[in-house]
């Protein structure tokens, strides 16, 4: 890429950044100090997920749903992974698009909005690990807990292992975000209607949100579960 063409670059990066409500996630090898920093790190998360994931990564197809800017599909993919990233923000899609280029490996993203219809898309064997993080209290807001239940039922059937961060109903949401009055008391209810899961606390991490960490599970079916 040529130093024309490298500020060109950073300079649409740089446009994409002040749109929108906010710069949620670092931007993944990117080599330019962006515009707007980010509102939380990722590189906690991706080395507690990846160590669970153990050995199996390189060659893994994955899904990272509401990936927003993309770091930790790319994370992913620059270890060996095949990843999808997908949003329903054009503008984080297109950020993503952008500075995919910086990490060798196989990526797409997509602009996508993540309900049952979506998952009901999805074919046993098209992923081996599903991410999603910090984005179904979103959906239990916005659809109820009993459409975020079904989801979590396909996907346990269909995808053999996900990454969940889940919001509490402790936390105090930012000013105009009321997530926190639609959550249920117990946060794995989200569950409740799968069958047999081996559901595993991998950690709590700090959110901009305020002083509750979220936890982050990893959930896979029992007796046969799991990625090998």
């Amino acid at each position: 890429m040529t130093v024309t063409n490298e500020a060109e670059k950073q300079a649409r990066v740089d446009a994409l950044l002040v749109q929108g409500k906010n710069v949620y996630q670092p931007l993944y090898n990117y080599p330019h100090k962006p515009a707007i920093g980010p509102l939380r790190p990722c590189l906690d998360r991706c080395r507690a997920v990846e160590e669970a994931m153990g050995d199996n990564i390189e060659g893994r197809k994955l899904w990272d749903a509401g990936c927003s800017l993309g770091y930790n599909t790319l994370y992913f993919v620059d270890r060996g992974m095949i990843g999808r990233g997908s949003d329903i923000d054009p503008r984080n899609v297109s950020l993503c698009q952008e500075i995919q280029l910086y990490t060798p490996g196989s990526a797409t993203f997509v602009q996508e909005e993540l309900s049952a219809e979506t998952c009901a898309q999805i074919a046993p064997g098209d992923f081996d690990y599903a991410f999603f993080f910090s984005i179904l209290h979103h959906i239990v807001q916005n659809k109820g807990l009993k459409h975020v239940q079904g989801m979590m039922q396909m996907l346990t059937e269909r995808i053999p292992v996900l990454f969940v961060e889940l919001a509490l109903k402790s936390e105090i949401p930012p000013p105009g975000y009321t997530w926190d009055t639609y959550l249920p008391d117990e946060e794995l209810a989200i569950f409740e209607t799968c069958g047999a899961l081996d559901i595993q606390l991998i950690g709590h991490f700090a959110t901009h949100v305020g002083p509750v960490p979220r936890p982050l599970y990893r959930v896979s079916r029992k007796n046969g579960g799991g990625t090998s």
